[in-house]
């Protein structure tokens, strides 16, 4: 299930997802704050990666790349998804040169049988609840989160610091973009959440798992409205966009 709240300052919602259960991929944009028509590249990535996931399984298709290596095929599929989003904003840009640069985050699932293929570029999250409580599965691609993994801040001056959406890495900003990518196996106790930090940034990961075990019992959706509802009241400072993946047995 999944849902957006243009927050309580925000004057629209440049944030976007994606729900698909018949080609299990989930997704969450955010576009870009600060910079011209971050809605349009928000959009542009959830319609890219849908579009060739399933262009992709179902027809021969060019590729806008094939990665090597390790990767499995739905992990090269993704990663190529991604690429192609990346590449069809830069060329928004390119059209253009006058206008201001636009840029997206991205956090997506891909399921491939009994894993889940977690990706982003950016601040957006990926969480894994369980009976064990809970765990980002992303990295954040900012400043200050680079700082905390050095040392250098705690989690709480990172949450309060003046540069805290001072990103390194998005979608559309060059020509080429690093992914990051990894399969893990999921459990039928497994619920994934993916959010804009417009919800991370509002509500720390303990305030999280609190709302989502309240509600643990319900259907996804009031998961989601209680979580939206959470971050509103602690200021809804931002678009606020979740997802949220349930196993079932």
């Amino acid at each position: 299930f999944g849902l957006s709240h243009q927050g309580l300052l925000r004057e629209h919602d440049e944030d976007r997802f994606l729900c698909d259960d018949r080609e299990g991929v989930f997704l969450v944009a955010d576009g870009m704050g600060g910079l011209s028509r971050g809605d349009v590249a928000s959009r542009i990535v959830i319609e890219t990666i849908e579009a060739f996931v399933k262009r992709s399984r179902s027809e021969e298709i060019a590729w806008p790349s094939i990665p090597e290596g390790r990767y499995s095929l739905e992990e090269k599929r993704f990663v190529a998804a991604i690429s192609l989003a990346n590449w069809k904003i830069y060329g928004e840009v390119l059209k253009d040169p006058s206008a201001l640069p636009i840029g997206s985050t991205l956090t997506g699932l891909l399921l491939d049988g009994s894993n889940v293929i977690v990706s982003n570029v950016g601040d957006s999250r990926i969480y894994r609840i369980n009976h064990d409580g809970i765990q980002q599965l992303t990295h954040d691609h900012s400043f200050v989160m680079e700082e905390v993994r050095r040392g250098n801040l705690t989690l709480h001056q990172a949450r309060i610091h003046r540069h805290k959406h001072v990103i390194y890495r998005a979608l559309g900003v060059s020509r080429e973009v690093a992914i990051d990518i990894s399969t893990i196996p999921y459990g039928f106790d497994d619920l994934f959440l993916l959010c804009s930090d417009g919800l991370s940034d509002m509500l720390p990961d303990e305030e999280i798992l609190s709302v989502i075990r309240s509600k643990e019992e319900k259907p996804l959706k009031d998961i989601a409205e209680g979580l939206i509802d959470a971050a509103n009241r602690q200021g809804g400072r931002d678009n606020i966009t979740v997802v949220i993946v349930r196993s079932t047995p």
